[in-house]
């Protein structure tokens, strides 16, 4: 479905209809599928299968500047629960320095805000053009001279969203995509996040949730995968087991991460993971005492430890190695 959202006059003078495309629809697939290409691996697989179908509850919206009913500028965003996440933002390289990029943003902010949008995220390159494009419609880094960038509709968003309640265990789907990242972009907490997903420290989850889920779909790597869900939707934790390939596939790998204040609920994680058979390591930080407590609730036991095995910035600490047979 297409709704206009507004006209901007160009620096040229010119003028661009802005409007939105609300996936699937048949009447803008192919000029949206073929604008956007040049989109690799499994970003091209999401964008050819939210036209094709309904991806679960996940809304997925192409906001689109068009001059003489050509698309000129396009920016994307996949949404649930008023979370979501900002990409492919690609203006055809004749219809730049025209203001066009500045003229779809605008008018996506003000169409997300309208909706009662309450955060979302992005990745580009600091202090670039880019950044301070977003940086002049209220996105800010993650953690200091980060292109990891984040827009939240109130200061207080992070505190609200993560508040302490009830929670219960989920699989994965589509519409967990942004919430996934609103939980790694956390700046406290646990450092080492996800071997199998490469997190360490607060990090974007939008080209990793495609590969992710895409697996999931195909069968080829994950054994189990859980979420963790609050009454208000929010993610706050996950678990996923992997064959260590260093070892022949004969152990696994578990990795578990929570918001600090959900440590406790993260046990009815573990408690419906199908584990493989074989030898089952975990991998912590030396200082993560409520993850390595919830681990040996679940019959795992400290098996070793790696000293300065992760550097965080100018520190180096130790990782512990918990296992179960």
């Amino acid at each position: 479905m297409y709704t206009k959202l507004m006209d901007v006059k160009l620096k040229t003078n010119e003028n661009m209809e802005v409007g939105v495309v609300l996936a699937p629809d048949d009447e803008y697939a192919g000029k949206i599928k073929t604008f956007l290409d040049h989109k690799p691996g499994n970003f091209k697989w999401h964008i050819e299968r939210c036209f094709e179908e309904k991806l679960d509850e996940l809304e997925t919206r192409y906001y689109i500047g068009q001059i003489n009913n050509e698309i000129a500028c396009n920016i994307m965003i996949v949404e649930h629960g008023h979370i979501g996440l900002l990409g492919h933002v690609f203006t055809k390289p004749d219809q730049r320095r025209k203001g066009a990029c500045a003229g779809v943003i605008n008018a996506q902010m003000e169409d997300f805000q309208r909706r009662n949008g309450e955060a979302l995220y992005l990745g580009t390159g600091y202090d670039g053009p880019a950044y301070h494009i977003y940086k002049s419609v209220g996105f800010e880094s993650v953690y200091p001279r980060s292109g990891f960038m984040k827009y939240w509709a109130n200061n207080d968003f992070e505190a609200k969203y993560f508040a302490k309640g009830n929670t219960h265990v989920k699989e994965v789907q589509w519409n967990d995509w942004g919430k996934m990242t609103a939980l790694t972009a956390i700046v406290y907490g646990d450092f080492l996040r996800s071997i199998a997903f490469n997190i360490y420290g607060p990090a974007s989850f939008e080209g990793g949730f495609l590969n992710f889920k895409r697996d999931l779909e195909e069968g080829k790597q994950y054994r189990d995968a859980k979420l963790l869900a609050s009454g208000n939707g929010a993610l706050v934790a996950f678990a996923t087991i992997i064959p260590d390939s260093r070892w022949r596939g004969e152990v696994y790998i578990l990795d578990v991460f929570a918001h600090l204040d959900f440590w406790d609920d993260a046990a009815k994680l573990l408690n419906e993971l199908k584990f493989p058979q074989g030898k089952i390591q975990c991998y912590a930080d030396s200082t993560s005492t409520d993850k390595a407590e919830c681990l040996e609730k679940a019959g795992f036991h400290r098996e070793g430890v790696l000293k300065k095995q992760i550097r965080r910035a100018e520190e180096t600490f130790d990782v512990l190695v918990l296992a179960k047979y």
